[in-house]
């Protein structure tokens, strides 16, 4: 499966597509020690445009996914509108079981892209989930199942992951990784290809802690969209030994630290990237002798404007006590 680890299309004999832009991220010291990998500029502005990739081409291969079959998968947003890309670019129908509440972009995109989107259940991914696998299991239809495939894992440990550890310089190993979890396929696929590298390298979960489902089983909203979907993926629950703690983060802070990095480094991020960054810094606090933190800016703000640039936010005052709170610690 190595030609799946590229990016670029070279020597596979196909013409170039939008497909051959997704990888190659820039990772950017955000903060003494705090490296973020810059995923949200992958097009169909998220991480998940490399599973989708990934996880779509493998099932070719395998000889699981063929032309004229529809292409169905449960998501909260991103991995919808990443496989609706990849499913435009190569012909393939595409439904995307997505929750309701979730934000209007996100849905939005995914249609644009010419897939149909049915919402299912309400804000948590679990009703849309078993209405995903039971349409996949249909003669013409495939679902990736990215809650559960080690094909996710794969993609993060043999891409994502080395792609990282080789854009560190040479005198800095990763010390720890730092990310949400939604699938879990990122948090366990790239601390993988980490302890690789550095067998003490820590592997930190982030979760919202208004639904900390993995450290206490309690599942509510929050404004965290894109991790903690309602229940324990099968991913991580196959892998959680290899993490060594979970951070609960709360909504309002998740959302003070996305308002941060738009104003303080330029890049125009969703609420999980926030998420990551306040978990980075609550972890170099616990353990100061980490010198190479990292985490991953998943997604881009344009896919929260409506929610969260446009309109009030309700947290701590609205979207004005929030930037309030900005300006008074600047």
């Amino acid at each position: 499966m190595e030609g799946l680890q590229r990016a670029d299309g070279v020597g596979d004999g196909r013409p170039p597509s939008i497909l051959d832009a997704i990888g190659g991220s820039p990772l950017v010291e955000v903060e003494d020690g705090i490296f973020a990998k810059v995923e949200f500029l992958n097009p169909s502005g998220s991480i998940k445009a490399r599973i989708a990739k990934y996880m779509i081409e493998r099932a070719e291969i395998e000889g699981l996914l063929e032309p004229g079959m529809t292409i169905v998968e449960a998501s909260s947003g991103n991995t919808g509108n990443a496989m609706s890309m990849v499913a435009a670019v190569k012909g393939y129908p595409m439904i995307v079981m997505m929750p309701g509440g979730m934000s209007s972009a996100r849905l939005a995109i995914s249609r644009a892209f010419g897939a149909e989107v049915r919402e299912i259940g309400d804000f948590h991914v679990n009703d849309a989930l078993v209405a995903a696998k039971e349409l996949g299991q249909a003669k013409g239809y495939y679902s990736p199942g990215q809650f559960e495939s080690e094909w996710n894992v794969d993609e993060n440990r043999t891409w994502l992951g080395p792609e990282i550890v080789a854009q560190l310089t040479s005198e800095r190993l990763p010390d720890a990784l730092v990310m949400g979890v939604g699938t879990g396929g990122t948090l366990i696929g790239v601390g993988q290809a980490f302890l690789e590298v550095n067998p003490k390298a820590m592997v930190v979960g982030v979760e919202p802690d208004e639904s900390c489902t993995i450290l206490c089983g309690e599942v509510h909203h929050h404004q965290i969209e894109g991790i903690s979907d309602g229940f324990i993926p099968t991913i991580y629950h196959r892998h959680h030994h290899l993490v060594d703690e979970v951070l609960p983060v709360t909504s309002a802070d998740a959302l003070v630290a996305m308002y941060e990095i738009a104003r303080n480094q330029g890049m125009f991020v969703g609420p999980s990237s926030g998420a990551n960054l306040v978990a980075c810094r609550r972890l170099k606090t616990m353990y100061p002798k980490l010198k190479t933190i990292v985490t991953l800016f998943c997604d881009e703000g344009e896919k929260y404007v409506g929610e969260y640039f446009l309109a009030d936010v309700p947290l701590r005052g609205g979207k004005a006590g929030l930037i309030g709170e900005l300006e008074r610690g600047s």
